[in-house]
């Protein structure tokens, strides 16, 4: 008989488990027949087997499965909420919906527009909750159900008894018919009036988890955000955005058994992403670096650049031992300009520190090239013209090439990478051209050199 539609995709679901629990079985006829030449004996041999085949086969005629099915289904829910993330033993009921806000003003289920749906309960009957999730043309089989369509079922009945006692059977996985908490649940007694209250018990949105966890998944192993990540790394353009989730923590639920908490508990492997939800971190106002002999081994500028730094860091162990080539020593370089990036973007906002103009006079313990390079408001005509005269620019690439290959030997001398001279003259090449560029772009620098100018 041709199936259409919903029916279509029940049968085939239906046959797909036959076929699994057969194959075993024909492979184990498979070898026992293999090498046997004589007919009796083939013969024997496939009426050993032939019990099993057709008990399988027997068990799951549509009609035989449905049957079995629609009694299992009480065995589990169907669930967008489910309560064992709270308490694995926790008895009181989940909930199921399925109500879509296309302009909610928070990130809630009710926002999402295809749902993932979970299910809880008795792990051996998953495949009822499989079964009601199938999908035909964006509509399963549970909200075909739930709207009170049973069309699909019913091409499989012999009479009206039958498709009732499957469409009640398969409705029970669908919603609890009497809420409950448990003392395993979370409970919040909210007071209302005339001393009365709202018993609320928070559950986990499992779907809402299922499909953040999906985006998580895409974004940080992907092809594309690979791609993009890639042409980030490499200074070259890509017309779509990199998109980082960062410091994310992992939940485990379920322990070594995570089918016991959930459906989709299982396919994440126990493992649900969390995103950081610790309050903002102060702020400290910036301020000179007076009691810093250099900017390069003061607090401020290495918190900035630490990520940085250990993603170069950890690039570089990455190829070690291979051969240096073109794209790797592009890569290298693209690491290091993250860093520069970091350099300038402090050094400019040190620069910006107008209020402060004249910090560098006041017991400053600073190198005299890095007072030159950040103190540009300072007023001092004698300062303004060391500032335009002299070759501080080179003294800074210098120093900046002496931080990197400390930081890099102290962090990689042990896995057998040192850095030495070669090393040191090219990452103050790189700092060269960029921090020309950065100072003759700025106001500040133009402002200084007018007043070098009237020193003069």
């Amino acid at each position: 008989m041709q199936y259409e539609g919903l029916a279509a995709v029940i049968a085939d679901y239906i046959d797909q488990r036959r076929l699994q629990k057969l194959e075993p079985i024909e492979k184990a006829l498979e070898k026992a027949l293999k090498g046997v030449d004589d007919d009796v004996k083939q013969a024997q041999i496939n009426t050993e087997f032939s019990p099993q085949i057709q008990q399988i086969n027997k068990k799951f005629n549509i009609k035989t499965w449905l049957d079995d099915a629609a009694k299992r289904a009480k065995q589990i829910s169907l669930v967008t909420h489910a309560l064992k993330f709270t308490h694995g033993d926790a008895r009181g009921s989940s909930v199921l919906s399925l109500e879509y806000l296309e302009d909610a003003d928070y990130l809630v289920t009710a926002s999402l527009a295809n749902l993932a749906i979970d299910a809880v309960g008795n792990g051996a009957a998953l495949d009822v909750a499989a079964l009601l999730q199938l999908e035909y043309e964006g509509q399963t089989l549970a909200q075909s159900l739930s709207d009170g369509d049973c069309s699909a079922l019913a091409f499989f009945s012999d009479n009206q008894a039958q498709l009732t006692e499957w469409v009640e059977g398969f409705k029970l996985a669908l919603a609890d018919k009497a809420l409950s908490s448990h003392t395993l649940a979370k409970q919040l007694y909210f007071p209302t009036a005339d001393g009365q209250y709202h018993l609320l018990s928070p559950i986990f949105a499992s779907s809402l988890a299922h499909q953040f966890n999906g985006k998580i998944t895409a974004v940080r192993y992907g092809e594309e955000p690979e791609a993009i990540r890639k042409a980030r790394k490499a200074g070259k353009y890509h017309d779509k955005p990199d998109i980082r989730f960062l410091d994310t923590a992992i939940q485990r639920f379920g322990g070594s058994n995570p089918q016991n908490i959930s459906q989709l508990n299982t396919q994440r492997s126990g493992k649900t992403n969390l995103l950081n939800c610790a309050p903002p971190s102060w702020q400290s106002t910036l301020k000179p670096p007076l009691n810093e002999q250099s900017i390069f081994f003061g607090r401020e500028f290495n918190r900035r650049v630490w990520r940085d730094l250990q993603e170069l860091q950890r690039y570089l162990l990455s190829i070690k031992g291979r051969d240096s080539t073109l794209e790797i020593r592009r890569n290298i370089a693209a690491y290091v300009n993250d860093l520069i990036d970091g350099l300038l973007n402090y050094a400019a906002e040190v620069q910006g520190l107008s209020e402060y103009a004249g910090w560098s006079l006041q017991n400053c313990e600073l190198k005299q090239a890095e007072q030159l390079w950040l103190d540009t408001w300072c007023e001092d005509l004698q300062f303004q013209q060391k500032r335009a005269n002299s070759n501080w620019q080179q003294e800074i690439c210098l120093a900046f090439a002496g931080w990197l290959n400390n930081k890099l030997n102290k962090a990689l001398k042990n896995e057998g990478l040192v850095f030495g001279t070669a090393q040191y003259q090219h990452w103050a090449k790189l700092l060269s051209p960029r921090l020309r560029d950065y100072e003759l772009g700025t106001m500040v620098f133009s402002a200084g050199k007018a007043k070098a100018g009237a020193a003069v």
